[in-house]
């Protein structure tokens, strides 16, 4: 599942305008009239665990002779029933190519470990799977779990067709996790699923035109760079998601505590906006909202370095091949460059039993474990969500996990929908229309502002 085209219309759309606009898909059916399991009781609903009984054995003791001493011991406790799970789990995805492979393989090692659980899979298109799941749990049906990208959690959590998963997993099930991973998945402190994997953006460099030199520690490095020679440029995708990291680098801040966008309070936003146009402006770099443009140019080696995701690796590698290299995006006068970093998740279906979540569980924790992790890596090329996971030693993918120790989670709450409009316009004044950056960043958090009521 490929999301660079996305970021660059997605997020400015209202939220529940979104769901409203996809196509509902009539799927219940076939995920509500199946036969019961093979090893679960006839006379159990699926998803009921099937108890087994320990051999209870004699409670008194076998080597005595009946004598008084014996007499007095307690009896033995009779041995307590072993749950052993057993079931049906529904999962609905929009997982194909390399991700579907991935998540066969995950499936099979989940059948392999837990033979009485079967897990029936239903593929969705990416851009029907929101409506469709959220339609099917309004209507008081729908799968036992999702996998989605958080880009539309906040969206299910106000229609309240996800699970609040803080009292249903544990703290060392959660410390498994990379915390900005968790932090994706949250809405108002409050946790809705588990992570598969994350994706942010971090700095390609074709190392051919590079000779050897260092990659740009700061933004005033690669302005320099980029300056002495066009080979040495960058390429920028005009859009909030692709440019976020150059604000904390700077030393802003989105928003404080109550929600207000605060850019124009502390840290530099202005001299971000203002490098920006520096960069747009140096022969052999761009600052563009042409996506396509900048990617065809960056692997035609036009210029040096390149800001995109993981989801670009396939396709800039087979053009490049050993030059592509990922290394970290610059720092800036204020510190570390935070891109934002979102992940695919596993969320849980509120209508379902607590018997059944606690099955759905049991998949959705083999699905973000370690093991399936590094499937996730080797198979599909995806940054993995647990701290215990394996990448293969592939380079690519390192450059990617080395950023996101300065990644920030991408905020889900209501005030997004203001922000992704209003500050993609501030962008796109200052770079492209010359508007003054300290009066835009003034302008831009005070729209924002009237726009939540802040």
């Amino acid at each position: 599942m490929k999301h660079s085209w996305r970021t660059s219309w997605l997020p400015r759309l209202p939220r529940l305008a979104r769901l409203a606009g996809l196509a509902l898909i009539l799927v219940l059916a076939a995920c509500n009239n199946e036969e019961p399991p093979a090893g679960a009781g006839a006379d159990l609903p699926a998803g009921e665990p099937v108890v087994v009984a320990a051999d209870q054995g004699n409670a008194s003791n076998s080597s005595g002779d009946g004598s008084a001493a014996a007499a007095q011991q307690p009896p033995a406790l009779a041995p307590t029933a072993t749950p052993v799970p057993a079931g049906r789990v529904v999962l609905w995805h929009s997982w194909g190519r390399g991700d579907g492979d991935a998540l066969g393989q995950i499936l099979g090692s989940f059948q392999a470990q837990y033979p009485q659980v079967t897990v029936d899979t239903l593929f969705v298109a990416d851009a029907e799977l929101p409506k469709a799941y959220a339609d099917a749990v309004l209507a008081g049906a729908g799968p036992d779990l999702v996998l989605a990208s958080t880009w539309w959690l906040s969206d299910f959590v106000d229609l309240g067709v996800v699970q609040p998963l803080d009292m249903l997993v544990d703290a060392p099930t959660l410390a498994g996790y990379w915390p900005a991973t968790l932090d994706s998945l949250r809405v108002s402190d409050q946790l809705y699923g588990l992570p598969t994997n994350f994706e942010l953006v971090g700095l390609f460099a074709n190392t051919a035109l590079t000779a050897g030199s260092p990659p740009p520690a700061t933004t005033a490095d690669l302005l320099a760079q980029a300056q002495a020679a066009p080979t040495q440029g960058v390429g920028l995708y005009n859009s909030l998601y692709h440019l976020y990291w150059g604000l904390p680098a700077y030393g802003g801040q989105l928003f404080d505590p109550s929600g207000a966008v605060v850019l124009d309070q502390g840290g530099d936003a202005a001299g971000y906006l203002a490098w920006l146009r520096q960069i747009s402006q140096t022969q052999g770099s761009y600052v563009n909202t042409d996506y396509g443009m900048l990617l065809d140019r960056f692997k035609k080696g036009e210029f040096a370095y390149f800001v995109d995701g993981p989801w670009a690796i396939e396709e800039l590698r087979a053009a490049l091949g050993e030059p592509l290299a990922v290394v970290p995006l610059p720092s800036g006068p204020g510190g570390p460059a935070g891109p934002w970093l979102y992940a695919n998740g596993v969320m849980v279906n509120p209508l379902s039993t607590p018997e059944q979540q606690g099955l759905a569980l049991l998949f959705a924790r083999h699905l973000t474990s370690a093991e399936s992790g590094s499937l996730l890596a080797s198979v599909a090329q995806r940054l993995p969500a647990s701290r215990d996971a394996a990448i293969g030693g592939n380079p690519l993918l390192q450059g990617f996990m080395n950023q996101a120790a300065t990644a920030q989670a991408m905020p889900n709450t209501p005030e997004m929908d203001a922000v992704w409009g209003y500050l993609g316009d501030m962008l796109i004044k200052v770079v492209d229309g010359g508007a003054d950056p300290a009066a835009t960043v003034v302008e831009t958090a005070a729209l924002v502002n009237e726009a939540n009521a802040r």
